[in-house]
C-alpha cells in the first residue's frame, strides 16, 4: 500500500534524539531517510539510552531510527565530501541536528548545498536558534538544559520537592515534532514555488512554543505561576489515591456544571456545597476538600471508582508504562503495534496519526553503521568499481 511521502528522499546528519526522532517521523510516512554516519564517528546516541533490552537491542538508537537506511560516508574526506554533494542532486531533504557553527566549518552552508539543488530543503534543528548571541557563540545544549531555560522546571515540581525537569527528553520529543512540521510545510510551499528554503527550529523554540498560553499570560499580567503543594492544589485537577493504592485522575474543565453531581457520586456532597469557582481562590478550601475527597477515595479501589465515575465525570486511571502495554485502546488505534523480528514478533510504539488511504507504519529498526551504503550508491548511478574505489580512499571512513 502507497504512503503519504513516497518518493521523499531526506539526506539525515542527524544525531542522538530530536534530529533523529524528526526524520524517523518523516520516515514512517514513507519518506527514504537516508541516515550518514562514518564508520570512524556513529552517531554517538547508538551506545545511549540505557543498557540494552533482554532482546539485546537499545531501544532508544532503534526507535528513534527506524524505517531509515544507513550509508557511511565521511564528509571530512574529499571523496566523501563530493559523494554527499552529488547524493544532495538526488535529494529533496537535508536534515540535521549539528551544534550552530559545525556545518560552517565543514563548508556544508545552505548556500553551498543550494548550488547543488535549488530545490533542497535545509534544516537544522539546533539548540537555541539560528541567530542571536548564543548562535554565534556556537553554544551547546541538550534537552534539560532546554527545559530550564525554556521554563518548563519553573512549573514542574511542588513548594516541598522545588522546581524539578520532566524524567523523560520533552524538549527533543517535541522539538522533534516540531521540526518535522517545519520540513513538511516546506516541501508543500516547494511545490507551488520550484525552490528550497532554510527551515530552523530549536530545543528553546519548542519549549517556549509548548508552553504559549502560559508564557503569554505571564508576559500580560507581569506575573510568574507558583509552585503549589499537591494538598493546595484545586481539587478538580489532580491525582487521588483508591482503595487498592491505584492512582485516578480527575481533570473536567468548567467545574462549576459538574462539581456538585461529582461529589454527591463520591458519598461527600457537603464539598459541592457553593460555587466552585468562587470556593477554588480559598487555599484552606481547596486543602479541605482534597483531604475529604482523599478519603472518599480511599473507600474503593481504581476500577471500582471508574465503574462509578466515569463516562459521566472526566476522570482515568494513572497508568505506568506496562499498564499501558495492555491498553486495547492503544493497540486498536496502531498506538502500539508489532514489528517482525527474527522468528517472532517484538511490540513497539507506533504512528500517532492515522491516514486512511497512505497509512504510515513501522517497518523496520535503525540500521547499522553503513548497511545500505552500496545499495544507495548503486541507486544513484555509482558503479561497483567506484563504489571500491571510493571506499579505497577513505570516503566511508576506514572502519
Amino acid at each position: 500500500m502507497a504512503m503519504a511521502l513516497e518518493g521523499v528522499r531526506i539526506l539525515d546528519l542527524s544525531v542522538f534524539q530530536q534530529g533523529t526522532h524528526a526524520s524517523a517521523m518523516l520516515a514512517d510516512l514513507g519518506a527514504d531517510v537516508i541516515k550518514i554516519e562514518s564508520y570512524d564517528t556513529p552517531d554517538p546516541g547508538r551506545a545511549s539510552g540505557g543498557d540494552p533490552a533482554p532482546n539485546g537491542i537499545r531501544p532508544y538508537f532503534a526507535i528513534l531510527n527506524r524505517n531509515k537506511r544507513g550509508i557511511a560516508l565521511d564528509l571530512k574526506n574529499p571523496v566523501g565530501r563530493e559523494t554527499f554533494l552529488k547524493l544532495i542532486e538526488t535529494a529533496d531533504i537535508f536534515h540535521s541536528n549539528m551544534r550552530m557553527g559545525v556545518l560552517e566549518r565543514m563548508n556544508l552552508t545552505y548556500d553551498v548545498v543550494k548550488e547543488r539543488n535549488p530545490r533542497i530543503i535545509f534544516s537544522q534543528a539546533t539548540g537555541w536558534g539560528h541567530l542571536g548571541p548564543d548562535a554565534e557563540a556556537h553554544l551547546g545544549s541538550v534537552d534539560g538544559l532546554a527545559q530550564a531555560r525554556g521554563g518548563l522546571l519553573s512549573i514542574n515540581g511542588t513548594k516541598e520537592s522545588g522546581p524539578h525537569n520532566v524524567p523523560l527528553s520533552l524538549a527533543d520529543q517535541v522539538g522533534g515534532m516540531i521540526s518535522a512540521f517545519g520540513m513538511m510545510a516546506a516541501l508543500w510551499e516547494r511545490e507551488k514555488s520550484g525552490v528550497g528554503q532554510e527551515v530552523n527550529t530549536s530545543l528553546y523554540g519548542s519549549q517556549i512554543a509548548l508552553q504559549n498560553f502560559n508564557i503569554t499570560g505571564a508576559m500580560w499580567n507581569q506575573k510568574n505561576p507558583e509552585l503549589r503543594g499537591k494538598d493546595e492544589a484545586r481539587p478538580h485537577w489532580g491525582t487521588y489515591v483508591c482503595a487498592d493504592g491505584g492512582l485516578l485522575m480527575v481533570a473536567g474543565t468548567t467545574p462549576d456544571r459538574w462539581w456538585k453531581e461529582f461529589c454527591e457520586a463520591l458519598g461527600a456532597p457537603e464539598c459541592g456545597e457553593g460555587t466552585y469557582s468562587k470556593n477554588q481562590v480559598d487555599t484552606a478550601w481547596c486543602v479541605q476538600t482534597r483531604a475529604r475527597l482523599g478519603q472518599s477515595f480511599a473507600t474503593k479501589t481504581r476500577d471500582e471508582w471508574m465503574s462509578i465515575l466515569s463516562p459521566t465525570f472526566l476522570v482515568q486511571p494513572v497508568r505506568k508504562y506496562l499498564e499501558i502495554a495492555e491498553d486495547p485502546q492503544a493497540w486498536a488505534n496502531g498506538y502500539l503495534t508489532k514489528i517482525a523480528w527474527g522468528e517472532g514478533e517484538l511490540p513497539i510504539v507506533g504512528l500517532p496519526v492515522h491516514m486512511s488511504r497512505t497509512p504510515g507504519s513501522v517497518r523496520s529498526l535503525a540500521p547499522e553503521v553503513g548497511q545500505h551504503t552500496e545499495e544507495v550508491l548503486l541507486e544513484a548511478g555509482w558503479s561497483w568499481e567506484e563504489i571500491a574505489a571510493m571506499r579505497e580512499a577513505g570516503a566511508f571512513g576506514r572502519g
